[in-house]
């Protein structure tokens, strides 16, 4: 099992206890798909959403069963009738809960969803090199569904980019995750998520091509949360303005200052909002502010699920700074650590099928070791990549100056 060690009693707390909680929301058993719990706590649902959000921190506790069980049950239910949208919930036998859908043509659906499956699915090949994420058919038939049929049948003008009905009815799809967002036909969110998958599958002409779009968004301060019917939306947009560097659409300075700005003074109504933050904020060497947020998830102690699995993704990958190639047998490393942790340690962090302590010494020593695997590892730290077999360790140093 995943444990996790620190100069910093907070962190060995923190971690405790959303490991511990985490876990608790685990429902595989008899009359049950392999699942966990995904959503509001009165609701014994999994949503999309918040399972494609949960899923890293699923996988470093273990849950890659319920992971695998979940997603594909998700792939399953795009069908040509709900135009290719996946349904937004489900129970934990499996059946559709009546709560957001109530016909092929009237249910919860979001557009940012559709791609984020795709992208956070194939990230779990990435950790974990099982080849059911590819090869599954379910699963690889809903990848090209979301990059093509899906599109097709929502892009009215053309452009290669899916709109919504332009109303902020969930039941009738939204152009955005932000749910109290003002009418969008096309908004942030569905842009970067879209991109992301177009640059996970290798279709990079088709990428640039959205990012080319994006750039004219930008008003000279930021960009627009999306477009409505009287054009280019300026406004402060949470969702629809924070996973566009989340996705890598843009991560311009200009930009990430405008964010930080307002995640300060206009911070959302609902704490899983919240939780998007640190992913991006590590993601651009922001660490101080990454912390920060995290610590706000910490000590809000909250019992929505995707706060205590996104707590224990963001102390081991987002402060350990992990970027798994399970496929190609590599994991890059680099930390993330504040200020105010001077060392951490995760061990039994599970890459493919290798089994790794992994600690971080401030920013200057990092300390690799593979307790077991089929074969050598390369692991990258900063310009050095070595070659771990199992029992092999690794430090390296970086100079001071």
């Amino acid at each position: 099992m995943l444990t996790l060690t620190s100069s910093s009693a907070y962190v060995e707390e923190a971690f405790a206890w959303a490991q511990k909680r985490a876990l608790a929301w685990v429902q595989t058993g008899p009359g049950n798909l392999p699942s966990y719990w995904a959503g509001y706590p009165s609701r014994p649902m999994f949503y999309s959403r918040d399972v494609c959000h949960q899923a890293a921190g699923a996988h470093l506790l273990g849950l890659d069963a319920e992971n695998f069980a979940m997603f594909r049950h998700f792939a399953r239910s795009a069908t040509p009738a709900r135009k290719w949208f996946p349904i937004w919930a489900f129970h934990f036998d499996g059946r559709i809960a009546a709560l957001d859908y109530h016909n092929d043509e009237h249910f919860v659906r979001e557009i940012p969803a559709v791609f984020d499956l795709t992208y956070r699915a194939l990230e779990q090949y990435d950790w974990t090199g099982d080849r059911r994420w590819i090869d599954d058919p379910d699963l690889a038939a809903y990848y090209r569904h979301s990059v093509g049929e899906f599109v097709e049948a929502h892009d009215a003008d053309g452009d290669g980019i899916p709109e919504a009905g332009g109303t902020a009815d969930i039941f009738l799809g939204t152009a955005t995750y932000n749910e109290r967002e003002a009418p969008l036909f096309v908004a942030g969110d569905g842009l970067a998520t879209q991109y992301a998958v177009l640059r996970k599958l290798g279709r990079h002409a088709e990428a640039d091509r959205i990012r080319a779009t994006y750039g004219e968004w930008w008003n000279g301060d930021h960009f627009a949360r999306g477009i409505t019917k009287d054009g280019l939306d300026f406004d402060w947009g949470l969702e629809s303005h924070t996973l566009v560097p989340l996705f890598g659409l843009s991560g311009d300075e200009r930009f990430l200052d405008y964010l930080e700005a307002q995640m300060e003074s206009h911070p959302p109504l609902n704490i899983e909002s919240f939780s998007y933050w640190p992913e991006f904020l590590f993601k651009y060497g922001r660490d101080e502010s990454a912390w920060r947020w995290t610590k706000h998830l910490i000590d809000s102690r909250d019992d929505y699920p995707e706060i205590s699995f996104t707590v224990v993704e963001h102390l081991v990958a987002g402060l350990l700074g992990l970027r798994p190639d399970a496929p190609n047998a590599a994991l890059t490393v680099g930390s993330h650590l504040p200020a105010e942790i001077d060392v951490l340690t995760a061990d039994h962090v599970r890459v493919g099928d290798w089994d790794l302590r992994i600690s971080q010494e401030g920013r200057h020593t990092t300390d690799v070791t593979v307790h077991s695997g089929p074969g050598p590892l390369a692991v990258t730290v900063g310009s050095e990549t070595h070659s771990l077999e199992p029992g092999q360790s690794a430090r390296v140093t970086k100079d001071p100056s």
